[in-house]
Order: structure tokens, then C-alpha cells, then sequence
């Protein structure tokens, strides 16, 4: 009886995530038909794709299994154990790209510096071995309920979550590094720094909240209740790095409307020194967000940099 019950807590608390992600992704269809699907083909497009829809659907599939159980549908270890594989599966194909939109954003802020980008990709590499190592270790010796609820894990399994808290808090310090580094007392609402440290500052702090949530919950809670809170982390998984994606793509479209001609070996490019309102001269080429992208934020830097509220400063 109190499995049934932890049972029908979680499948609720599921739906309320599913629930939410397809509603945020409903409201913000015409924003993903004009700023992605009518702009050129890039990462961003293919990257949104995977982060705004897959989840919904890997959901979706897990809540027809759930649904299950309601009919008098029973499962054996091997069967709940081969459903866990793909949700943790789905969990970590959901991070690993939310994570690279991350990186690849500290790495234009910093200005493709190779030395930041080894030391990130470093970090990134092995936190995702020490994740999959962890599902490696702990999912064999996992119990479950007859509905597939797991009842216990190894107490190792809490770190699966701390591994990728420490690699996200590293980004966000060198996010605030470069804020207090490169920019003045003025930020302007529409710079391209202002949302690259807006969208990184709001987006981390979900995302830490959420897995030290679910980190929180399977070390201190002892039930088949210690699960509540998965759906919810890709939700907000999703959310975050669907919208974070989104806001730049805005923001680029806005500010790219009037005819501008872009040299080709522009990009943008940070710095503690004010800018001049004319002769602005952005030194290196931001490729790795590509050409069409890096157009798109050339766009926006010249933009901010004539407008009286430029509050990202370029070297002259």
C-alpha cells in the first residue's frame, strides 16, 4: 500500500513537469519559428531542436511506462533496470548538451582563448566520466519496487549530481570573472554581455537548485519517493538551455534588422577600455559559433557600441 502511494506521488509529480515543459514550449512557438527556424542552419538551431523537444518526448515515453502500473502492469528487476538505463541516459544526453551551449559561451566571452577552452574541455571530459562511471557502479546494485520506483541505491550515486554542480559552478565563476572584468558601471539592457550574463546568472541558478535538490533528496530520503524530483530536472533542463538559446537568437534579430556590412574577420571581443562611438574596430573572428552566428553577434556589438547605453567596451 505504501509503494502504491509513493507511486501515484511521483507519476503527479511527473505530469506537473511534462506539463510544464510543453506549456512553456507552446507559448514560445512563434518565438522558435521566427528566431530559429527561420534563421540559417547553424549548431543553434539543431542544438535548440534537441534540447526543447527530446525531453518532452523521452517524458512522454517514461509516462506510458508509469501509466502502466495502474492497469496491474508488473515488472521484473531486469525490465526496471534496462527503464532506469534509459532514463539516466536521456538525463545525460540532456546535460552534456546543455552544458556545451554553456561552454561554448564562456569561450566567446572569453574570446576563443585556447587556454580557457582546454581547461574547460578538461573539466568537461571528466565530469562526464566520473557521471558515467557512477551509472556504471551504482544501477547494477539498484532496487525497485514492482513498478519500477526505485527503493534504494548506493550511496555513491548522490555524487552523479555533485560532479556536475562543481562544473557548472566553474563556468558561472569565470561568467562572473569576465562581468567584473570587461564591464563598467553601466550595463545596457540590450548589450549582448548583458544577456550573456543575465541568461548565464538565471540559468545556473535553476539548474544548481534543481540538482542539489535531487542530490538532497536520494541522500536524506530512505523511500521510493527519493525520484520526485527527475521530471523536474529535465524540465528545467530544457528550460534553461532552450531559452538561453532563444534570448541570444532575439536579441541578434532585433538588433540585426537594419542593413549592416560585416567584415569577415570581425568578432566580438570584451575589454576593460570605453569604446568609441565610431571607429570601432572588433578583433578577432568568433568562429566557433560559426559564421552565421558570429554575423548575428557582430550585429548586436556594433549596435551597442553606437548607441549612448554601450555598456560592452571594445578595443580601438
Amino acid at each position: 500500500m505504501e509503494d502504491a502511494y509513493y507511486a501515484t506521488v511521483t507519476f503527479e509529480v511527473a505530469v506537473s513537469a511534462t506539463c510544464f515543459l510543453v506549456w512553456d514550449t507552446v507559448i514560445n512557438l512563434s518565438d522558435e519559428v521566427e528566431f530559429i527556424w527561420q534563421a540559417r542552419r547553424s549548431w543553434i538551431k539543431w542544438t535548440y531542436v534537441f534540447v526543447r523537444h527530446f525531453p518532452y518526448l523521452a517524458q512522454g515515453s517514461i509516462l506510458t511506462l508509469i501509466a502502466a502500473s495502474y492497469t496491474g502492469q508488473t515488472w521484473t528487476s531486469t525490465q526496471c533496470r534496462d527503464w532506469i538505463i534509459y532514463q539516466l541516459t536521456a538525463m545525460e544526453a540532456l546535460t552534456v548538451a546543455v552544458e556545451a551551449v554553456l561552454i561554448i559561451r564562456v569561450y566567446a566571452m572569453y574570446n576563443r582563448s585556447p587556454i580557457i577552452l582546454a581547461i574547460i574541455l578538461f573539466l568537461f571530459l571528466a565530469e562526464v566520466t566520473a557521471m558515467v562511471a557512477v551509472l556504471a557502479l551504482t544501477i547494477p546494485k539498484m532496487t525497485f519496487t514492482a513498478q519500477c520506483i526505485i527503493t534504494s541505491t548506493p550511496t555513491i550515486f548522490t555524487s552523479y549530481w555533485l560532479f556536475s554542480l562543481a562544473f557548472e559552478t566553474i563556468l558561472f565563476g569565470l561568467t562572473l570573472v569576465k562581468f567584473f572584468g570587461s564591464v563598467s558601471r553601466y550595463l545596457g539592457r540590450h548589450s549582448v554581455f548583458f544577456v550573456l550574463v543575465r541568461d548565464g546568472t538565471w540559468a545556473f541558478a535553476i539548474i544548481f537548485v534543481i540538482m542539489l535538490l535531487n542530490t538532497l533528496m536520494y541522500h536524506l530520503v530512505k523511500n521510493p519517493s527519493a525520484g520526485i524530483c527527475f521530471f523536474w530536472e529535465l524540465s528545467v533542463m530544457s528550460f534553461a538551455g532552450s531559452h538561453v538559446l532563444l534570448n541570444l537568437r532575439r536579441l541578434s534579430f532585433s538588433s540585426n534588422r537594419p542593413s549592416t556590412t560585416l567584415r569577415t574577420n570581425d568578432s566580438l571581443h570584451f575589454s576593460s577600455r570605453p569604446a568609441h562611438t565610431t571607429g570601432i574596430c572588433v578583433e578577432t573572428e568568433l568562429s566557433v559559433l560559426n559564421d552565421a552566428t558570429a554575423m548575428e553577434l557582430q550585429t548586436v556589438a556594433r549596435h551597442d557600441t553606437a548607441s549612448s547605453e554601450t555598456a560592452v567596451y571594445f578595443p580601438t
